[in-house]
């Protein structure tokens, strides 16, 4: 990302650092490819602004400087107000509609006015389109691509595919466990994956000073005291339930989380031993199920199972709270593998009562992936509520349970371990 603010050791600043005191650094810094200056948010109107904000998201991001003077850049202090709003309105007639980020850098002599600083993030999914046009940037204006130059068009097509790849990729498991099968690296065992990618093009760098990572690595260990190991990779931090020695045939709970603040939660599903199997067989057997059918089955304990991606989610869950993370920003999946005829045995009422009604719920599938949700086309989800819903709508129907009944039994459940 360009940027015409400075650190004093020379580093560029993103929007959410940058200072009144910056704007002098303006002075060398001429109107061009990645700047455009104008004395007020809609000098030119409405329809202006919205083409200007298109050509920024078409090529690779660029900087709004509203209060500026773009031939003396002497600062003109406009009136603050609610810049973040009305630009949204404006930006309405863009599609898809680009991300920006506003900033608004009271004056010292009077904090009623300022300077507006609006950066356009380089769009993912181009082209965008405003009023019928595609707009990219050439030299210090923009220009409406014309018909016949066709290459461009492909360029911000194949941009966008390539984004939509990089999130396909992302929602696939990448951490191994122990291999029965070292050449083809895969496991035979079932496990249980939760995706969360920051789809943003914002992004911080955070995680590039060890003492943030340290930071971050308390709080975790604050928040959840379950995690034996913590190592690192090249881009993340891996939170480990306990240790594993390479060659080992153990698996663990992983909490993965990423330098741009993505996560992946990845939870191998043991199979029970053999005493815990003969009392889940036994009772299925005293509710009248066939012995035959009950001994075929893969059974495990669902509330370790649900209890601990539950935990999962509610630790990032506290994540994003403590880092202001939004969940526009965000795409979620969730995959279940090697889950054919594996059956999540839950103790309670709720339980019996919905076996009896239902039958036995398992895993009709050997492998079962959900759709990549981008949670900005839901704007009412909100990660607080995002661990009921994984539960309900993504995990239990996995497992074969009705939807409206998962929850409730879950809950149940744990009133056996809370007595």
């Amino acid at each position: 990302m360009y940027s015409p603010f400075f650190d004093k050791k020379g580093q560029p600043l993103s929007i959410d650092k940058i200072k009144y005191g910056h704007l002098s650094q303006l002075v060398d810094c001429d109107e061009g490819h990645h700047v455009e200056y104008k004395l007020l948010l809609e000098d030119g109107g409405k329809a202006q602004l919205a083409k200007e904000i298109t050509s920024f998201a078409n090529c690779e991001g660029g900087w709004l400087i509203i209060g500026i003077d773009d031939k003396t850049k002497k600062i003109q202090p406009i009136d603050k107000q609610d810049y973040s709003q009305r630009i949204g309105k404006i930006a309405t007639r863009i599609s898809p509609m680009p991300e920006f980020s506003t900033r608004f850098l009271a004056s010292p002599d009077n904090k009623r006015t300022g300077v507006l600083v609006v950066y356009v993030y380089e769009g993912k999914n181009a082209p965008y389109i405003c009023n019928g046009s595609v707009y990219v940037r050439s030299g210090s204006s923009k220009e409406p691509i014309k018909p016949a130059d066709r290459g461009n068009i492909e360029y911000l097509y194949e941009r966008s595919k390539e984004y939509q790849k990089n999130i396909d990729n992302f929602c696939k498991r990448d951490f191994y466990y122990a291999y029965n099968n070292i050449l083809q690296r895969k496991a035979t065992y079932p496990i249980a994956n939760i995706y969360l990618k920051n789809v943003s093009s914002k992004y911080s760098n955070f995680f590039n000073l060890y003492t943030n990572r340290d930071k971050f690595i308390d709080f975790i260990k604050l928040k959840n005291d379950i995690f034996e190991h913590i190592s690192y990779s090249m881009n993340s931090i891996i939170f480990m339930h306990k240790f594993i020695f390479p060659g080992s045939n153990s698996g663990t709970f992983i909490f993965e989380f990423f330098y741009d603040w993505s996560c992946k939660i990845t939870m191998p599903i043991g199979l029970s031993n053999d005493t815990e199997k003969s009392a889940y067989q036994e009772y299925y057997i005293n509710l009248g199920f066939d012995e035959e059918k009950v001994n075929k089955f893969n059974l495990v304990s669902g509330s370790d199972i649900f209890n601990a991606l539950f935990a999962g989610m509610l630790l990032f869950e506290q994540i994003a709270k403590q880092y202001k993370l939004q969940e526009k920003d965000y795409a979620f999946c969730m995959e279940l593998e090697n889950a054919g005829e594996v059956v999540p045995f839950f103790y309670g009422n709720k339980y019996e009562e919905y076996v009896q009604k239902y039958g036995i719920p398992y895993a009709h599938k050997e492998n079962n992936k959900s759709k990549i949700i981008y949670l900005k086309d839901y704007p009412k989800i909100h990660f607080n509520e995002m661990s009921g819903s994984l539960i309900a709508d993504d995990l239990g129907a996995a497992f074969g349970f009705r939807s409206d009944c998962v929850f409730e039994i879950l809950q149940d459940a744990n009133k056996r371990y809370i007595e």
